[in-house]
């Protein structure tokens, strides 16, 4: 699986993962991986995706996950509501992986200027809970499980 993708540096937001060849709508792309901890013990130098209310998946190293980009129109997506992103369409040899950092932060008051570009671009990344209802009705279906979560909606 992961054979199919490279880390390569972007024009414009440092690293990003990268298709080597063709790869079909439903392919799994990224296994996110690392130790699960506590919102409290987390650590600045780590990697930290939240999985969780209060869990983040954690890593510290060059994974393929912790370098995917945003995008507000992703290409992946937690289509399963694991911490496992798949193809959501077609994607070509040399396109870069995105997925949206949204749907996997509840996180209240995070956000992020988004360069992304794409026509869907919000301009901001925020949190789960700070999107909007039309908003959460579009990503429900690539978000993780938590998030799908109706104290979430």
């Amino acid at each position: 699986m992961e054979t199919m993708l490279e880390i390569r540096l972007t024009a414009n937001i440092g690293r990003g993962v990268f298709a080597k060849s063709a790869i079909p709508c439903g392919t799994l792309l990224v296994a996110c991986e690392g130790w699960l901890a506590p919102s409290n013990a987390l650590d600045d130098d780590w990697y930290a995706m939240q999985v969780g209310p209060d869990l983040w998946l954690c890593s510290s190293g060059d994974c393929l996950d912790e370098c995917i980009n945003h995008s507000c129109d992703p290409n992946a997506g937690f289509v399963t509501g694991e911490a496992v992103l798949y193809a959501l369409r077609d994607i070509a040899a040399g396109d870069q992986i995105f997925w949206d950092y949204s749907t996997s932060l509840a996180e209240a008051g995070w956000s992020l200027e988004c360069r992304c570009g794409s026509p869907r671009c919000r301009r901001v990344v925020r949190s789960w809970g700070e999107l909007s209802v039309e908003e959460r009705a579009r990503l429900h279906p690539i978000a993780l499980t938590f998030l799908r979560d109706p104290v979430y909606v």
